[in-house]
C-alpha cells in the first residue's frame, strides 16, 4: 500500500514540476517574441494544457500569443477564453 502512495505522489511530483516548466517556457516565449506579453498576458498550465488570460490590444496579439503557446514543444493544448482585448471607441485605429 505504501508503494502504491508513493509512485502516485511521484507521478504527480514529475506532472507539476512538467506543467511548471512548460509555463516558464510558454512565459519565456510569449515575452522573447513581445516583450508587452510578459506583463500583461498570464499562464497556467495543467497536465500540459495551457491556459491564457490577461489583456492584450488587439485580437491579433491574443492570436499571436496563442500561436506562441502552441509552438512550445509539450504544450497540448491552449486555452486562450480569459485573454481579453482592450474595446476601442468607434474610429480608434486597430491593427
Amino acid at each position: 500500500m505504501k508503494l502504491h502512495s508513493f509512485e502516485h505522489y511521484s507521478h504527480d511530483l514529475a506532472m507539476v514540476a512538467h506543467d511548471t516548466l512548460l509555463t516558464a517556457k510558454v512565459k519565456s516565449a510569449l515575452t522573447k517574441a513581445e516583450p508587452i506579453f510578459g506583463l500583461h498576458i498570464h499562464v497556467k498550465t495543467h497536465g500540459g494544457e495551457v491556459l491564457l488570460s490577461g489583456m492584450v490590444d488587439t485580437h491579433r496579439q491574443s492570436e499571436q500569443a496563442v500561436d506562441l503557446a502552441r509552438s512550445v514543444p509539450g504544450v497540448i493544448d491552449v486555452d486562450a477564453s480569459g485573454l481579453r482585448t482592450h474595446v476601442f471607441k468607434p474610429g480608434s485605429p486597430d491593427e
